[in-house]
């Protein structure tokens, strides 16, 4: 893969140091928090665009172990301290959106605007689906110095406008194109195909409570064809190979190949990977990366002989930790199985079983894999046949999983053929013509699309929530507490907002507005 570095990290860093000169508009006075007199509109559209980036990336994060994709150490915990740096990344974010919003006003900038729309309209969809909430309304208005916070579903629908905006902006031409655009190079018609593929995604997320209205709405969307289609459409976020003055590294990377590797991979994930199939999954090599093919042993594997343990090692060099396992932690980071080529940007795994260092692989040019063509043909498998939208569920999975396979293989030079991929999708296929409920197909499509979202803990928790699938997800081998069905209201704004409506919720069991499964439903 081309190797990026992310250069426009050393742009911003002179945003906040400097006034911005480089193109030629009357600019007004900045109203936002930069301190600046006055600014430059493309340096504040790529701050937008890294903001983005490191909120959903944090999510993300967030929800890799809940949902099983690596090891989860322990319970699921409160969530209480996990939603501060977002929520304060997504605030620093929308402030910096109202400075674009009066620049790109002032001085038709509609291209700005509209890109700037639909990173906003993500933003608090996120926010909605982990908290259930946000301060929208009241946000960022001196007149409401301790703003209340908005309903999922009110939020829900007035992103809806919003991205019915953004298409309005994009699709009016601009005299002024944005200088830089780390996602799609100043491609408008693709950011337009994204606004519409949002639209897409919330649709479905609603299901549950709106079918009319998410019927509709999708299949209107599918009729027009103007939506991520193709990989040359992927919303993803590139990352590059410096690691100085600024890392752009992808974290994974950093937290895998620079030192030891930091974390455990999911044996439950890697043996979905690796041994429900008639022949291992071709993606796994991509995806896994196998320091050594020395079976862990004594003090390296504490949970042996126990019965409460469905897997402890699952074989072949394929070294992690099952779901909640919070054993002590033994001197094996140069051994335990890290993180691959895919999406993390380090190493394939070719059996050379090499300890991981920071030259190794990609060298950190990894992607953040946000909203790909593959998981929106995942998607529309399952419209089609919980919804009956346009198309054909069976066409929809077998281009999700073909799409996925091709992303990943290409991703770096690697082992998987033609011929192991038409096995494995032949084998789903095959077993999803057996199936002879929706329930049973419906496992089958989002237990192929959990497989393809390696990386993006986001749609595999909403998915979770939303579906209860996969249902071959590990239960925890220790007790683990109450599933997250949603995040706590972060610490930071319970103690500084002094509304009197603001009320910390009772427990991590409340769920979300579109989440209408029963309490327990997920363990």
């Amino acid at each position: 893969m081309k190797q990026i570095i992310n250069k426009y990290r050393l742009l911003l860093l002179a945003l906040l140091i400097i006034s911005c000169e480089t193109v030629d508009l009357d600019l007004q006075e900045n109203p936002n928090q930069l301190g600046l007199s006055s600014a430059n509109p493309d340096f504040i559209l790529n701050d937008l665009q890294l903001k983005f980036n490191n909120q959903h990336f944090a999510l993300s994060n967030n929800t890799m172990g809940d949902t099983r994709m690596v090891n989860q150490f322990g319970a699921y915990g409160s969530a209480t301290n996990q939603m501060n740096g977002p929520w304060a990344t997504s605030y620093s974010f929308l402030n910096n959106f109202k400075a674009l919003e009066t620049i790109a006003n002032d001085n038709q900038l509609t291209i700005h605007l509209g890109i700037a729309q639909v990173l906003k309209a993500f933003v608090y969809v996120n926010l909605v689906d982990y908290i259930g909430t946000a301060a929208y309304t009241e946000a960022l208005s001196v007149d409401f110095p301790n703003p209340g916070l908005d309903s999922g579903e009110d939020i829900y629908q007035a992103m809806f406008g919003l991205l019915d905006d953004a298409i309005v902006n994009l699709s009016t031409p601009s005299a002024i194109q944005p200088q830089t655009d780390l996602y799609y190079n100043g491609d408008v018609d693709k950011w337009i195909k994204l606004a519409n593929t949002l639209k897409l995604k919330m649709y479905l997320q609603t299901r549950l409570v709106n079918q009319a209205e998410s019927f509709a709405g999708i299949n209107a969307i599918v009729n027009e064809g103007n939506y991520i289609t193709s990989e040359a459409d992927d919303f993803q976020f590139r990352y590059g190979t410096t690691a100085s003055p600024v890392d752009s590294r992808h974290p994974f990377f950093i937290g895998n190949y620079v030192n030891v590797a930091g974390q455990y991979m999911s044996n439950g994930f890697m043996s979905l990977l690796k041994d429900t199939k008639s022949n291992p999954d071709p993606r796994l090599t991509y995806y896994i990366y196998r320091q050594t093919d020395t079976d862990p042993s004594g003090a390296k594997l504490p949970c042996a002989g126990s019965p409460l343990y469905d897997f402890c090692y699952i074989g072949d060099g394929y070294w992690g930790r099952d779901h909640g396992d919070d054993e002590g932690i033994p001197n094996d980071g140069e051994e335990r199985a890290a993180y691959g080529a895919y999406p993390a940007g380090g190493a394939y795994d070719n059996g050379v079983f090499l300890k991981t260092r920071d030259n190794q692989g990609l060298q950190g040019a990894g992607i953040n894999p946000i909203l790909l063509s593959s998981y929106v043909q995942f998607m529309l498998a399952e419209a089609n046949l919980m919804l009956g939208v346009t198309g054909s569920a069976n066409a929809y999975l077998e281009n999700g999983i073909r799409m996925s396979m091709d992303k990943v293989t290409g991703f770096v030079a690697g082992n998987a053929t033609p011929g192991s991929i038409d096995n494995y999708v032949n084998e789903v296929m095959g077993n999803y013509s057996f199936a002879t409920t929706n329930e049973e197909r419906l496992d089958i499509i989002i237990t192929e699309y959990y497989l393809a979202l390696f990386g993006n803990g986001l749609e595999a928790y909403n998915n979770l929530r939303r579906t209860t699938f996969p249902s071959s997800l590990q239960e925890p081998v220790l007790p683990a507490g109450s599933f997250p069905r949603s995040f706590f209201i972060p610490e930071s704004e319970i103690s500084t907002n002094v509304n009197p409506d603001l009320v910390q919720k009772s427990s991590v069991r409340e769920r979300v507005f579109w989440d209408t499964n029963p309490e327990g439903a997920i363990n």
